[in-house]
């Protein structure tokens, strides 16, 4: 539920996205590729971003950085009739310097951080005042940012990572509606102790000059951080699939006897061996498996070979990395984990609290070996 009514329709038109950023938590994704463009379902991470904000705003900034032109390339000057701009973040100095370094916006725009995934729905629910930011329950907020709120729907400030959050503590999953105020007021943010501007200073310094509003989210909050949250956002994506008829390229090859079971993605020119068996899990364009592999709640990237008799649970395979026959990639689940996504339902908290390993871009892993659940390489 939004703090003020949502308007029936909203009229801000202009989203800004944040993805300048290199990312080193997420390698080995990201150490042959931008954040934006990891690949989930076929389509990179950005486009599923993107597409929440169809029929809702016209243009898009996106602030760049680390390889700032494969973004450029993969995306061009529109997407799905959303115009983009690009602006380079020269220096990496935070949130907030993104924000500044697109420069004066003279209209209403909502700000988005370019690796979560977020319903339209909680985009729509701060459009509803001025200024105003989501908030999102959580199972455990002392990673985040909290919400400070003082009554009367609105917000004083932003509480880092607090030790001790207060029952019903709202987490700032990074959606804020803003206008041109938000420039002169980021002009006043000082660094944080770790050096940086952040955007979370700004929520002060505009609710200590007026009223900053919150909607409280409705949907869904996935984000790619680590390794382990993009697999949790392709699963996640997988599972709104579901009872959707399976997405398997007329370009792939199925063995005989082979078993699909749904939700599951088949890319262009994947080819499976006889007798396999494929259970919620995404296989990128030309990707192999072998007779009788078992893949299960896993990612097979471009041009990864799975071999015969391999078992993959809950893993990520970079584009053309190779498991030789009979290799086992078995999961465990972490019960001591407590996940900061939120799946709206679709995920359970075994799901995401299982990990098997991540292979990186090109890794081979030799027939018959067992890797360690955990393993990332």
């Amino acid at each position: 539920m939004s703090h003020s009514p949502a308007p029936a329709i909203c009229a801000t038109r202009h989203a800004v996205i944040l993805a300048a950023g290199e990312s080193k938590r997420t390698r080995p994704l990201t150490a042959h590729r931008p954040k934006p463009l990891i690949p989930l379902l076929g389509r990179p991470l950005l486009a599923h971003i993107l597409d929440e904000m169809v029929g809702l705003v016209e243009r898009a900034t996106l602030v760049v950085g680390y390889r700032a032109q494969d973004v450029a390339a993969a995306f061009g000057d529109t997407y799905r009739g959303i115009a983009l701009r690009y602006v380079r973040q020269a220096q990496m100095n935070g949130t907030a310097g993104a924000l500044l370094a697109v420069g004066q916006i003279d209209e209403p725009f909502f700000l988005l951080y370019g690796d979560n995934l977020v319903a339209q729905a909680d985009i729509l629910g701060v459009c509803a005042v001025r200024h105003s930011l989501a908030g999102m329950h959580v199972e455990d907020a002392r990673s985040f940012g909290v919400l400070d709120i003082i009554g009367g729907g609105r917000v004083r400030g932003v509480i880092e990572k607090p030790t001790s959050p207060p029952p019903g503590a709202l987490a700032n999953p990074g959606i804020y509606h803003l206008d041109a105020a938000a420039f002169p007021a980021l002009a006043q943010i000082v660094p944080s102790p770790r050096g940086e501007y952040e955007l979370t200073d700004l929520v002060g310094l505009l609710a200590a000059t007026g009223p900053v509003g919150y909607h409280v989210c409705t949907g869904f909050w996935m984000p790619v951080g680590t390794p382990w949250e993009a697999l949790g956002a392709a699963q996640f994506l997988l599972a709104r699939r579901a009872g959707l008829r399976e997405q398997i390229s007329p370009t792939a090859q199925i063995g005989a006897g082979s078993q699909i079971i749904g939700p599951v993605v088949i890319g262009d020119g994947c080819v499976v061996g006889v007798g396999c068996v494929i259970e919620r899990s995404a296989l990128e364009a030309g990707a192999t498996l072998g007779d009788g592999a078992v893949v299960r709640n896993a990612v097979i990237g471009a041009g990864a070979r799975v071999g015969a008799g391999c078992v993959v649970e809950s893993s990520w395979l970079d584009d053309g990395a190779v498991v030789g026959a009979g290799a086992r990639l078995r999961a465990q689940t972490y019960d001591e984990l407590r996940p900061t996504a939120n799946s709206a339902g679709l995920l359970s908290h075994e799901l995401l609290c299982t990990r098997g390993a991540v292979l990186g871009r090109g890794t081979t892993i030799a027939p018959g070996a067992d890797v360690a659940p955990g393993t990332i390489i």
